[in-house]
């Protein structure tokens, strides 16, 4: 998906003040909602995914399953608000000898 833009810096595949933050990933929500709240803490738009099961309520990239984004950089950066709740996320690695990984 990124494999021809040039990657210095920042690549931002996540970022909830855009127009259409979730453009290119795959939403799956039962029992639960994605919204776009006010949060009072930063003054900003944010990203909130809540659903009563884990695997269930998610978002995923790239949406086509059997693409890759093809991200070289080499730092993962999150940001996360401690909402004294449970998460999770998980990462899928695939190295240059094709070999995945999940963290």
């Amino acid at each position: 998906m990124f494999k021809n833009t040039f990657q210095s810096g920042f690549l931002s595949i996540l970022y909830s003040l855009g127009s259409k933050p979730l453009q290119i990933w795959d939403k799956e929500v039962v029992d639960g909602h994605i919204k776009r709240p006010q949060d009072e803490d930063i003054q900003s738009n944010v990203l909130e995914i809540v659903g009563s099961n884990i695997q269930s309520t998610y978002i995923t990239c790239p949406a086509d399953p059997s693409a890759t984004l093809s991200i070289k950089l080499p730092f993962l950066v999150m940001i996360v608000k401690n909402l004294k709740k449970y998460f999770t996320f998980e990462i899928q690695i695939r190295d240059d000898k094709n070999v995945r990984r999940c963290f």
